[in-house]
């Protein structure tokens, strides 16, 4: 795995999310701002109709069978055709993560690969809503979960990115040596003589550009090569706890 698929994989681990509210509505010629900056996240679902949206510099016109992304904290504008309204779902939440907003960009419109699927997770994250249960708060949470996984399960291949930003190359280094060292007790500070830094300086580097620390990165990739040798190999676990020092 990349350092970009390793950055995006420990954001969306460390993400957590809170549903803001989620419903089905059926647009009019009300339906229209030209400029708004909402501090939520929406996911939307169309079911038909068309109209423009506007995400900062980027105009997109969603039709139906297509879900669409408004990332918080954007300036966003839109607008319905009033002869072919919109019938969208659609989900608003935060997500909140260490960097996550400045770091991982997906694709603001996209084509629902099963447009009755997504219109399912949708019904069963209203129908959460709508629950008084003391369960239904991590049920809808569960729902935007899932809703969220969908959306990226759809993107293009490829299309899930970081922001432009400088990565420090240095970084590649210490990742390299951990994943040609896993059967040795790899410590903190070679990582950081790996990638020419002071312990301190690396540390902190590391847990900013990766999303977390030096010594849970060694764990992790001693964890999923376990994994992937006890499920792809004979070998008793005695000999691969051996083989990963």
């Amino acid at each position: 795995m990349n350092e970009t698929n390793l950055i995006i994989q420990n954001r969306l681990r460390e993400a957590t999310i809170s549903l803001e509210r989620a419903n089905l509505i059926i647009c009019d010629e009300t339906w229209k701002c030209d400029s708004s900056v909402p501090p939520f996240s929406s996911i939307q679902l169309v079911l038909q109709g068309e109209g423009t949206v506007c995400i900062d510099e980027t105009t997109i016109h969603p039709t139906s069978g297509q879900l669409y992304l408004l990332p918080a904290y954007t300036n966003q504008a839109f607008f319905t055709d009033i002869h072919n309204p919109y019938r969208t779902y659609y989900c608003h939440f935060e997500i909140t993560c260490q960097q996550t907003d400045e770091l991982i960009r997906l694709p603001l419109c996209i084509d629902a690969k099963d447009p009755k699927k997504a219109e399912q997770l949708f019904l069963d994250l209203v129908h959460s809503v709508r629950q008084d249960d003391i369960f239904s708060a991590l049920k809808a949470k569960q729902a935007v979960l899932n809703l969220l996984c969908y959306y990226l399960e759809c993107c293009p291949p490829d299309s899930v990115s970081l922001v432009a930003q400088t990565f420090d190359s240095p970084l590649s280094d210490s990742i390299a040596y951990v994943e040609t060292h896993l059967n040795e007790q790899v410590t903190v500070q070679q990582m950081a003589e790996a990638a020419g830094y002071h312990v301190s300086h690396f540390t902190r580097l590391f847990q900013s550009r990766m999303g977390i620390s030096p010594g849970q990165f060694i764990l992790q990739k001693k964890t999923e090569t376990a994994t992937q040798l006890l499920t792809s190999t004979d070998l008793p676990i005695a000999s691969i706890a051996d083989s990963l020092g």
